[in-house]
């Protein structure tokens, strides 16, 4: 809304100052106002607070002075009355009647008595309540007790209480042995003696033991030397005075002494305590009610009215403390308040929203009102620079311009129109491009997004071949079009318009075809001027030549286009270039894996084919839980990747091991040197025949006895070699034959560290060398058998591959009985490791890769395919629940190709029903999924594949139903 000019002066807007300047006014105004009537307010609530203090010490000293004063009247009649000279209890019972009278004239009085020289005494209590008569246990109808100490014949204090009911009648005496004190030592007849006759004393405020109600003691000496009169006067009324005078609903209120006990509270449950340490109940102190604010109040002096403020917590309390006057001699109470302020001010709080409220509505409303007015002149200059604003944001929704009467602004609405619509075009024609993979698909969105952009009646695109230095007519679009030569040479057709942009790298207007059209062609060539090709058009409207610096707009659209459009020509050509040169690799690393040995065949070229076929066959499913498996086409990239890779791991598993025929092979047969042992031992033992008979001919028995010799040397070779081509299972008769050969001895006269390589001088490196001549076993498992695993091939247990496989101590046992005695096939147990570790090495190998994004799933998918769906798989033993879709489609691949590949020379192909029965029972037994294995079957994919890659004889009928299904 603000600018600064060449100079650098501020500028403001015409209606924004206008609006400011008012809106600035009224706050003012308004300002002053509110200030001014908040105080105001205040002031009046200040006000009302002084008058409530003085309207409570008002209030409160005249309670106080109607609980008194009568208390203190009948104390002055009943010092004239005949108790106070009657020396005996019943003398004393004759004034029953007074007693009731009085203590029914005041209902303040808790009980009124008299204690004479002698030690005497004697009280009257009204039994108002139902609690005391249960204390006292009265009988039913009693009214008053009489409560008498008198001293007996033998001096001893006799204690009685004695029940009347309203009539005056007595019913019931009874002796309270229990009952006994001398009212001489009693605080309220000491003072009265000191005191003196003629006037009262009053004590300090205390809870009454008998009720439990906070109260007085006044007491009168009748004359010196004589009794003193009594009364208890309550003051419990006073808590239900206190509720009607607070100031505000969360006020609090109460009335202490000089000791800040509590007399009176407006909940007068919370004024009795009891006090742990003496064992019995006392007014509460203001420290046990737990009132902050009451015990701030009580540090006010005590001398006069007070008032202050104090924060509490979040809370501003105002304070105030009013004294007043127990009785005449000085014994005083303060009354404690303590009033909120949100409460005390919140009037006034109020008023102040009140008024902001209207103060800010009526700015609000005349803000609108000042820029209506003012707009009406700026209005067209605000939306042109709104307008600008939505381009430099990219935001190209339909215009809001309206015409201006003004000449200069309607020619700005105009101009700007025209560079709005422009570059929205040219914007979308970018995204469009952008948004395009396939290169085939880019071109033809490169053609029709700029026929549309321009309104152009047909067009042509053209790619450039370098080396036939050529024109190809790659897109041609339009109703009615021009013939579009498909092919273009340099040379031979330098006079067509195409042609002569290729040769000129510029854009050249010009006639083509019979009918002489006027077409328009613009070299495609990126930033970095490489050439790409040629857009030509057909305009809808002859194109202007322009003048001096002005050009036609819809040459000077396609020609700014033209740049994007090779770029993002040639950018999908080296995508699309690069992912063929991608699959050219996969296939050929593929195809080494397969060549590597015989026994893979074509395995890694078929999985694929396999795969993807399965793949779209769920894909297209609607049953089960496949139906919500779908596709995309960077899914099928990736799954095409993953199939094509699944067994690169095997580049790094010993050709000899896959390859591995016999039990004793490692990089040949070594069952050539057990042939060679046995050879020998039949020469010893023909030798140490004829040295036995060097000076005579053998007997024809000791002929036969070395023939036989020789032929068991020849039966246990046989058995031997026998085992050794791993075609039968072996049990634990032939293993104890075996080890039985094997315990045979041969003579080794020869040195069997000479010639051996780095790796074998190591192997026997902490061997100690044997004496010459040496005794060896047929069949030995030496130490220097065993080759140790190297660090880098064990796997920890918190591998970041997750894997879980059983890692055998040995990387390599080439002990001779160790191999011949495997029980089934020709694999010890090191080197099944080492075949199986093939897929741990396809997911460490393609786990290294930096896949993009949409192909990150493929070392999940290609190294999935040995797992199991009962988690018994290899080599990160996951379950069903674990692997992705594509990863249980291509275990099913991979068994059936196995099962069913005919170019193994270790085995017989399967035919289909054979192959298919076998995978039903791999099904049942929790190794492949039950539910892709029917698709599988239903689907007939099986039968596509077996008509592209089986032999004839092997396609047989297939009964679904024996396969479970």
């Amino acid at each position: 809304m603000k600018a600064r000019g060449e100079h650098g002066h501020l500028r403001l807007p015409l209606h924004v100052l206008a609006a400011a300047g008012m809106a600035l006014l009224l706050v003012l105004m308004a300002a002053v106002l509110v200030v001014h009537s908040y105080y105001s307010t205040c002031a009046v609530a200040s006000s009302a607070v002084n008058e409530s203090i003085r309207h409570v010490s008002r209030s409160l000293t005249e309670k106080l002075r109607g609980i008194l004063q009568p208390a203190e009247n009948q104390l002055e009649l009943l010092s004239f009355s005949e108790i106070v000279r009657a020396r005996t209890l019943s003398e004393r019972l004759l004034s029953v009647g007074m007693a009731q009278a009085a203590l029914k004239a005041n209902p303040l009085l808790d009980a009124w008595y008299v204690g004479y020289p002698g030690g005497d005494f004697i009280l009257f209590r009204p039994l108002r309540e139902a609690r005391l008569r249960e204390s006292f246990q009265a009988p039913a109808g009693a009214s008053l007790l009489v409560q008498s100490l008198s001293n007996g014949p033998s001096g001893r204090q006799i204690g009685e209480f004695l029940f009347y009911n309203a009539a005056g009648h007595l019913l019931r005496r009874e002796e309270r042995p229990a009952y006994s004190f001398d009212p001489r030592a009693r605080p309220w007849f000491i003072q009265a003696k000191q005191q003196g006759s003629g006037a009262s004393v009053i004590t300090d405020p205390y809870l009454f033991f008998t009720t439990r109600q906070p109260g007085v003691t006044l007491a009168r000496l009748v004359h010196e030397g004589g009794p003193v009169v009594g009364a208890d006067a309550t003051l419990r009324d006073l808590g239900k005075e206190l509720g009607e005078l607070k100031l505000s609903p969360g006020s609090q209120v109460a009335i202490i002494d000089a000791s800040s006990s509590t007399v009176a509270l407006e909940d007068a449950r919370h004024s009795v305590v009891l006090d742990a340490s003496l064992g019995e109940a006392r007014l509460a102190r203001l420290g046990d009610l737990g009132l902050p604010a009451l015990v701030a109040a009580a540090r006010l002096p005590a001398s006069a009215s007070q008032r202050s403020e104090v924060l509490l917590g979040r809370e501003t309390w105002e304070l105030i403390s009013v004294p007043i006057e127990l009785h005449a001699r000085g014994k005083a109470l303060r009354v404690l308040m303590a009033v909120p302020g949100s409460e005390l001010f919140g009037e006034a709080q109020r008023l102040l929203w009140r008024q902001l409220w209207v103060i800010l509505a009526l700015v609000l409303g005349s803000i609108p009102l000042c820029f209506w007015l003012t707009q009406r002149v700026v209005r067209p200059l605000r939306d042109l620079a709104e307008e600008a604003r939505a381009v430099t944001s990219f935001d190209f929704r339909p215009s809001r311009l309206k015409r201006s009467w003004i000449a200069e602004v309607d020619l700005l609405t105009s101009a700007t129109g025209q560079m709005r619509a422009t570059i929205s075009r040219f914007l979308e024609v970018n995204s469009a491009l952008n948004s395009q993979i396939q290169l085939e698909q880019l071109l033809g969105m490169v053609l029709d997004d700029v026929l549309a952009a321009v309104q152009a009646r047909s067009g042509a695109l053209y790619l450039f071949d370098p080396d036939l230095r050529t024109l190809s007519c790659s897109q041609q679009r339009g109703e009615g079009m021009p013939p579009y030569p498909l092919r273009l040479a340099l040379e031979a057709d330098a006079a067509h318009p195409v042609v002569q942009v290729a040769l000129s790298r510029q854009s050249v207007i010009g006639m083509q075809g019979e009918r002489g059209s006027e077409v328009f062609a613009v070299a495609l060539e990126t930033f970095e001027r490489n050439f790409v090709g040629v857009l030509v058009l057909e305009p809808s409207r002859p194109l202007g030549r322009g003048v001096g610096s002005q050009r036609d707009p819809q040459l000077a659209f396609v020609e700014a286009l033209s740049s994007t459009a090779a770029v993002a020509i040639e950018t999908r050509g080296l995508v699309e270039s690069q992912k063929h040169l991608l699959d050219a690799i996969i296939k050929l690393l593929a195809g080494a894996i397969d060549a590597k040995s015989p026994y893979t065949g074509g395995h890694c070229q078929r999985v694929p084919e396999l795969t993807l076929m399965l793949a779209e066959a769920a894909h297209a499913s609607e049953e089960g839980a496949l139906r919500e498996f779908r596709l995309s086409m960077d899914e099928r990239e990736a799954v095409r990747i993953a199939a094509w890779l699944h067994d690169c791991g095997k580049l790094t598993t010993p050709e000899y091991v896959v390859d591995k025929a016999t039990k004793l092979e490692t990089l040949y047969n070594r069952i050539h040197e057990i042939r060679t042992r046995f050879e020998l031992l039949k020469r010893d033992a023909e030798l140490a025949f004829w040295r036995a008979r060097s000076s005579s001919a053998p007997t024809a028995q000791e002929l036969a006895a070395l023939q036989a010799e020789w032929q068991n040397l020849d039966d246990e070779f046989a058995f031997v070699a026998a085992c050794n081509q791993g075609g039968e299972y072996l049990d634990a008769e032939r293993i104890a034959r075996l080890e039985s050969i094997g315990a045979r001895t041969w003579l080794r006269t020869l040195d069997d560290r000479l010639g051996l390589s780095r790796e074998e001088a190591q192997l026997l490196a902490d061997q100690p060398a044997a004496r010459l001549p040496a005794t060896e076993r047929l069949l030995a498992d030496k130490p220097e058998h065993l080759v140790a695993r190297p660090p880098g091939e064990q796997i920890a247990p918190d591998n970041p591959w997750g894997f879980h496989m059983d890692v055998p101590a040995a990387r390599f046992n080439r002990g001779e009985l160790h191999n011949l005695c495997v029980s089934r096939g020709t694999l010890t147990e090191e080197e099944r490791y080492i075949i199986n570790a093939h897929i741990v090495q396809t997911i460490v190998m393609l786990g290294g890769l930096p896949f993009p994004r949409h192909l990150r799933a493929v070392p999940e998918i290609a190294g999935s395919h040995h797992e199991r769906m009962d988690g018994k798989g290899y080599p990160r033993r996951l379950n069903g629940s674990q692997m992705s879709v594509p990863a249980r489609i291509m275990a099913i691949a991979d068994v059936f190709e196995a099962l069913t590949a005919a170019d193994r020379p270790y085995k017989a192909p399967k035919t289909l029903s054979e192959a298919l029965q076998i995978m039903a029972r791999m099904v049942a037994e929790g190794h492949l999924d039950a539910e892709l294995f029917a698709l599988f079957v239903r689907s007939g994919v099986y039968l596509d594949y077996a008509g592209r890659y089986l032999r004839a004889e092997q396609i047989d009928s297939v009964d679904p139903a024996r396969l479970g299904l």
